[in-house]
Formats: C-alpha cells, structure tokens, sequence
C-alpha cells in the first residue's frame, strides 16, 4: 500500500528543458475561454434544457460555483507545483500515485469524449451554415423511436483529423494564437445571439420555471459540468505560463466571464422557445433534443425568423468550436507526456516536437475520431463529466490535505462535486465502472513497475 501511495516532490528533477515559458495571462485566460465558450454555450443548452426546463439558469449557476471553490484550489496548487500540469500532478504530489493515475486516465478519457462531443456539434453548424446534407448513414449514428442507428459521422472524423495535424505540426505558440483570434470571434458571435435574441424573448415560455423539479435542477448542473472542461484544459498549459501571476489571473478571469456568460445566453435561450409543450416534461419541443440540439442557438434563431442572424452564429460557430476542438485535444497528450516523465507511460509519450507531445497527439486523434465519427452526440456528451469531477474531487482533497487552501473552501468543493457526480445518468456509471478498471490494469502492468518514484526509491 506505501508504494500505491508514494508522492512526488513538488520540484522533480526529471523535467523536459525543452518546455517553453510564452503563455502570458492574455493567452492563458484565452486558452480557458476557447474550451469552454464554445462546448457549453454553443453545444450544450438544450441537453440542459432537457434536465431542468429555464431553470438551466440556476444549473450553470450553481456549477459556476463550485468551479470556483474548485479553481481556488488549482490556483494553490500551481504554487505549490510550479511545474505541475492540470489536476494529475496535483494528487500525485498531494495524495498518492494510484490516485493520480485514476486521475490522470479520467481526464484523458474526459478529454477525449469532450473532442469527441464538440466535433459533432461542429459538424451539425457545418450543416446549417453550409446547407449541405448527407445520406442518414454518412451523418452519424442515431437513436430512433429508442433503437439504434448505426452510421458514420464523416463529417466530425475529418475534424478530428485536420486538429490533430494542426497539433502535431503547428507547434505551441501558433496554436495559442490561432486560439486567441477565436476566442474574440465566438465573444463577438455571442453578443450577437443575445441582441438579436433579446428581442423575441417571451417570458411565458419561463413558466413553469423548475419543470422537473430541484432534481432536474441538479441534474443540469452536473451537466453543465461539461462546459468547465475547459478550465482544467487551461491548467495542462501551466507548465508555459511566464509566471505564477499570469496563472492566477487567467483562473479568475476565465471562470468569471464564462459563468456570465453562460447564465446570460441560458436565460434567453429558453426564452425564446418553451422547453417543454404546456409544461409538461413528457412534451419536449425538438429544438432542444437528438443530435441537432448540438446546434441550439442557430436552432432557436431561425424558430424566430431571425434566419439570417442564425446562418451567421453557424458560420461563425464553424470557426469557434472549431477551437474548442483545438484546446481539448492538446489538453489530453500533455497530460501522458507528464505521465511519461514520471514513467508511468512509455517514454514515447513524453517526446516533443515545437513544443507538442506528438506520439500522445497522434493516440489522442485515433481514440477522439473514433468515438466522434461511431457514437451518438448525446451519449458522448455525458460520458465525459465524471472523470471531471473525479479530477477536482481528488484536487480538493489534496489541498486539504496540504492545508494550501481554508478548509472550507476544500470541503465545499469536493461536496459540490459529489452531489453533482451523483445526478449524472447511470449510463455514465456504468462506463466509468468498465473504464476505471482498464486504467488501472495498465497502471500496475507498467506504470506501477516503471514509476521514477519506485526505481528511486
């Protein structure tokens, strides 16, 4: 159990000299932005319109929250671990290496539903800003009348495949500021959205307000656990930052302004169309449901007659999303390479090339396109968010256990987690419960033999 549980220093002596330090607190708070405006407020309304009705409102709120009691916590660490990356380095300093490695495989699978998520809400914006179409098969998978449709996402595939060379060829530093020009062209998409829907809001489709109950309220929220992926994704990149300050201010800023906005286009995303007809949770309206609803806001605009300002969100969600892709799957390959250094994974994960970990963004492009070109939008979307929340659990009981934070802030952050992780849908468990396994055959086939730690100890 001592060797389950060995910890590493917080100043390894086996780091990479080839990282570069160029991520100033514009980039870094950019970086945290591109994740997460784009797979939340694009992509994710109406699966929490489908939980808890306007009451979404409150949903994001309350995640918002405890993200915050969460990203106090991160923001200590990075501190603590100054050459640390994302929630993996963290436990593994704080708690131990058995729970790091649960960490660490739960956000790569995290990261990887989440690519998977976004590149089919890209590919469905594609279709409304383009007007293509495609044969049922060569547009996805699908549920019909409860029974599954086998297809090909093609479409969402090819992202994949151009992101993931963007990545490996592309280097770091280009692929921030290709992120930075994004991330102002979604703020200036979102404005837009809620001037022009401001003015067909109906208050009435508010009512009733909580559908589905404080349940249905809780169960948005640990959904809308989905869009803050983002916020670790920003941490994977601490080891670039020019300073501890720079880190600091791109946690508060991101989580602020994301929280804002996220509150603000809910509240008139579900003012414009009802979610459910006459109340009833049984009726759900289909602009908020199956795979098109990963196109919500141009789904909503064109309900209104505001079909040209619909056609420009799509357009312009085709570029945004398209870096929230970008983010996600730079987020998962950084993670392997620190596993890698502290031998847990084979050597070739932690080789890097302008700055990217190549081997681990090539393994990330198969296992992401895979899921996204054979798996439903709906079922991805899930799937990811309990990995997140494992990671911050763990994040905060690590700090509390170094005393880096009050302890009030760690307990109600790993509290809030948990109530949200015990909403999630069983579907969700019941991989986590098949996953979790296959990670941790790994960890004590390799990982556990080849650990730094254990060949110094």
């Amino acid at each position: 159990m001592t060797t389950l549980l060995r910890r590493t220093p917080a100043e390894p002596t086996h780091l990479q000299s080839d990282t570069p330090k160029h991520l100033g607190w514009v980039m870094l708070t950019a970086m945290g932005i591109g994740a997460t405006i784009g797979a939340g407020i694009f992509a994710m309304p109406g699966m929490i319109a489908m939980k808890a009705g306007p009451a979404g409102i409150l949903s994001f709120i309350i995640t918002g929250a405890v993200i915050l009691f969460v990203g106090i916590c991160y923001e200590r660490f990075s501190r603590v671990v100054p050459h640390g990356v994302s929630a993996y380095s963290y436990v593994y300093h704080s708690i131990g290496e058995i729970f790091a490695w649960i960490v660490a495989f739960g956000l790569f699978l995290e990261y990887s539903f989440g690519a998977s998520a976004v590149s089919i809400a890209w590919s469905e914006y594609l279709k409304k800003a383009v007007g293509y179409s495609l044969p049922a098969f060569w547009s996805g998978p699908t549920h019909v009348n409860g029974h599954f449709e086998f297809g090909i996402n093609i479409v969402a595939l090819a992202a994949v495949t151009l992101v993931t060379l963007i990545c490996i060829f592309g280097g770091v530093s280009k692929s921030a500021k290709l992120n930075f020009a994004l991330v102002c062209l979604k703020m200036t998409l979102l404005v837009v959205f809620l001037i022009a829907g401001i003015k067909h809001i109906n208050p009435a489709n508010w009512t009733p307000f909580m559908p589905k109950g404080f349940t249905g309220v809780l169960q948005g929220a640990a959904l809308a656990v989905f869009p803050y992926v983002g916020f670790d994704a920003l941490y994977t990149f601490a080891r670039e930052s020019k300073s501890l300050r720079d880190t600091r201010w791109a946690t508060y800023f991101c989580v602020s302004v994301v929280a804002f906005l996220y509150v603000a286009v809910m509240a008139v995303a579900t003012a414009l169309a009802p979610a459910f007809f006459d109340g009833d949770p049984t009726k759900p309206n289909s602009l908020f449901v199956g795979t098109e609803a990963a196109a919500p806001l141009a789904m909503l605009l064109g309900a209104v007659g505001e079909d040209w300002t619909a056609r420009l969100i799509s357009i312009g969600a085709v570029l945004g999303i398209f870096n929230v892709l970008l983010v996600l799957s730079m987020g998962g390959p950084r993670i392997f390479r620190n596993m890698a250094e502290d031998g847990l994974l084979p050597p070739a994960f932690a080789k890097t090339k302008h700055g990217n970990p190549v081997f681990g963004l090539a393994v990330n492009g198969v296992v992401v396109g895979a899921m996204a070109g054979f798996l439903p939008f709906g079922d991805i979307a899930e799937m990811m968010v309990l990995g997140t929340l494992v990671a911050f659990i763990f994040v905060c009981l690590g700090a509390l256990r170094l005393k880096i934070v009050n302890p009030i802030v760690a307990v109600f952050g790993a509290v809030g987690c948990a109530v949200l992780a015990a909403h999630l849908g069983p579907l969700v468990l019941k991989v986590y419960s098949i996953t979790l396994p296959v990670g941790l055959v790994i960890y004590f086939l390799y990982g556990k033999k080849h650990s730094k730690l254990a060949k110094a100890g």
